[in-house]
């Protein structure tokens, strides 16, 4: 699966944190549930959430086994810079 493949439903969130704490516990309660159900991809201008994303994501996958491949990029040519987190079965 491409980045730019427009099949991806993609959810562009606007919330920042000010702690990684905060991003987590808001990305695995939201943005965690959702991903891979209601779409696939996720954008976000906050690292914090990125990585609390791709950090849930790996961990359920280890823990309960394989769900989701699981992607992710940054885009440094554009101020503020994009985070995009996607997954694919």
């Amino acid at each position: 699966m491409n980045q730019n493949d427009e099949s991806i439903r993609w959810f562009i969130e606007t919330m920042h944190f000010e702690t990684m704490r905060e991003a987590h516990e808001w990305a695995y309660t939201g943005a965690f549930n959702e991903i891979g159900n209601l779409y696939e991809g996720y954008i976000t201008t906050d690292e914090k959430i990125a990585y609390a994303l791709v950090f849930e994501l790996t961990r359920i996958n280890t823990i309960r086994g394989f769900r989701c491949n699981i992607y992710c990029d940054c885009d440094f040519n554009v101020k503020p810079i994009v985070y995009k987190v996607w997954v694919s079965k």
